[in-house]
């Protein structure tokens, strides 16, 4: 397994690819994120320089498995966006590759703080942002399910 960085149009194509097939999976709708249409469109604006940063995971046969994203939040703070690895990378310890290579790209552009927000119901990866540092915070954004829950990794140490 490999992370790189999205570059190119077939990056980009790969990345709509796993990013769509992320949110038709999720146990819930994302429709109360006002800027989700937007994002899916341009996937290269939302998450390319200079404020953010996209990788994907390819197994050893190099096809794209898994996705990652970094989007700036405002001056200090970014998300980490869109994580989802297909069914059959899952347990190969490439979510934990994406996230630490989002995190070194976070801290690399100069943010202090990586927040993210997920539910409960993802327990897997819930259990992999705590293992990764991430600690529970107030809720900086809307989120209407019952069993949201947001975290943030202090970059600076």
């Amino acid at each position: 397994m490999v992370v790189e960085a999205a570059t190119s149009e077939a990056d980009w194509a790969d990345a709509a690819r796993l990013v769509h097939a992320y949110l038709t999976t999720l146990p819930f709708e994302v429709d109360f994120q006002a800027d989700v249409a937007h994002e899916l469109r341009d996937l290269a604006t939302v998450y390319g320089p200079p404020g953010g940063a996209l990788f994907l995971g390819r197994d050893a046969a190099g096809r794209t498995v898994g996705v990652v994203g970094v989007k700036r939040f405002d001056e200090h703070d970014a998300e980490l966006k869109r994580m989802y690895l297909e069914p059959a990378a899952r347990g190969t310890g490439l979510g934990r590759a994406l996230a630490d290579t989002a995190i070194a790209a976070a801290r690399s552009l100069g943010y202090r703080r990586l927040l993210l927000d997920t539910v409960s119901r993802l327990a897997a990866a819930v259990a992999l942002y705590q293992s990764l540092g991430f600690v529970e915070i107030d809720a900086y954004r809307h989120n209407p399910l019952e069993d949201a829950r947001y975290f943030a990794l202090d970059l600076r140490g």
